[in-house]
């Protein structure tokens, strides 16, 4: 799965609207909760385990792409 269809998913906004810069900041539906719901999705989808720090780390779509690339996965 696309990463930014994963995203669009969980934001329930169109996919065409997510790009590596889409962030908390830069949308209103990324909330605390739509944050939690992204990261178990990503967990899910891309078999991976987060920690705490990652997590935290996941600021924008481009950060959560940099941080499945350091973890031997690239989505499409």
């Amino acid at each position: 799965m696309r990463l930014e269809d994963l995203v669009a998913a969980v934001l329930e906004v169109p996919a065409s609207e997510i790009t590596d810069e889409t962030a908390p900041h830069s949308t209103g539906e990324w909330t605390s909760k739509a944050h939690i719901q992204l990261v178990v999705a990503i967990e899910e989808i891309y078999r991976v385990s987060l920690s705490v720090a990652e997590i935290k780390a996941l600021t924008s779509v481009g950060a959560a792409r940099r941080l499945l690339a350091g973890k031997g996965v690239a989505p499409a």
